[in-house]
């Protein structure tokens, strides 16, 4: 009963944009995966059939935005708060797009003294509001969000009278308000132009021949995804009719791999020496009966996950007459590279 009043609720704060934006890619998208944006822009139904977008986080942040950030703001720097409420303003350049959050403007040199910024070399500073999972420990800004603050300076810059040096990323705890931590972003030249050159890739190039980065940063992305199943298609699409490799092309591949073997040893060192580490920090914690160090360190226990002996499931049910098999499903197909070199 009131989950359908609230769903259809979310709904209607639904934010609209006075200009098509699969038109452009828009600064909170150009740090994301580039194959989920160029699908993102494109109609191809190529979304999977069982995802569904939840609202609770967007609705979250556009509330506190509105109701509180916006507000408050407005009333501490008045109209010196430009681009900001109902006076959000988009700019668009070529296929970049950005909406900011705000601008203040009329700024002492010194403004930023209290994030570790003597002089903001300019009178404004742009301004971007975030909220945050409580149980996330920030110590710097996402990629994502400096990707996105680089663009939206840089349009700022490129289309209005106001030169911001610097933006401030806010991130708003979402369960206790007051928490609020604050990162200063200096604009980068370079990587606005690289924006705009990645930016124009995404909305020309077919999505299959660019890069599955949500996956190889670790698939942390993937998991609010809705073209897992095209893109996990197109990852793992071995070739059906073996060739032969020329000795070129032999060369070559195995460079990868010595190259993909180099790494993969660096990684288990590395491992072992941050596993390492985090026994050394147990161990002085352990000694001092200390938990917790505010801001620094947090050691805590967790239950073991639920498991079940399927052997003896599968025992019970034979013994009632129950053929478990007509439970059983059978998961994605998936891929297996071997990389044999070195060894």
């Amino acid at each position: 009963m009131i989950k359908e009043a609230l769903d259809a609720h979310a709904e209607d704060l639904e934010r609209s944009f006075s200009h098509d934006r699969r038109r452009t890619v828009g600064a909170s998208e150009i740090g994301l995966c580039a194959r989920k944006v160029a699908w993102r822009k494109r109609e191809h139904g190529n979304e999977d059939a069982q995802f569904v977008q939840g609202w609770g986080s967007h609705v979250r942040g556009t509330i506190i935005e509105r109701e509180f950030w916006y507000p408050a703001l407005r009333s501490k720097y008045g109209n010196n708060l430009k681009f900001s409420g109902p006076d959000q303003q988009t700019f668009e350049s070529g296929a970049l797009s950005a909406t900011p959050d705000g601008i203040v403007c009329n700024l002492p040199r010194d403004a930023l003294m209290s994030l570790g910024i003597d002089d903001i070399e300019s009178d404004c500073v742009l301004t971007e509001c975030k909220t945050i999972d409580p149980r996330i420990n920030l110590v710097e800004e996402r990629a994502a969000n400096h990707f996105q603050v680089q663009v939206q300076m840089g349009l700022v810059r490129l289309l209005t009278v106001y030169k911001p040096i610097y933006a401030v990323i806010s991130y708003v705890d979402a369960s206790f308000w007051d928490s609020v931590s604050e990162f200063p972003v200096k604009f980068d030249e370079g990587l606005f132009e690289s924006a705009q050159i990645r930016a124009e890739k995404i909305l020309t190039a077919d999505p299959k021949e660019l890069k599955p980065e949500g996956w190889i940063a670790g698939g942390k992305e993937c998991e609010y995804c809705p073209y897992t199943k095209p893109c996990g298609i197109m990852r793992m699409s071995v070739p059906e009719r073996e060739a032969a490799a020329d000795p070129q092309f032999v060369a070559e591949i195995a460079d990868l791999c010595r190259e993909a073997q180099a790494l993969k040893d660096e990684m288990s060192a590395t491992d072992k020496e941050f596993r390492d580490l985090q026994q050394q920090i147990k161990d002085r914690l352990r000694e001092k009966s200390v938990r917790r160090i505010p801001g620094i360190v947090v050691w805590s226990p967790m239950k073991g996950r639920t498991n079940y002996d399927m052997p003896a499931v599968r025992r019970a049910a034979a013994d009632l007459g129950l053929d478990v098999e007509q439970f059983s499903t059978a998961g994605e197909p998936s891929d297996r590279l071997q990389i044999l070199v070195g060894k």
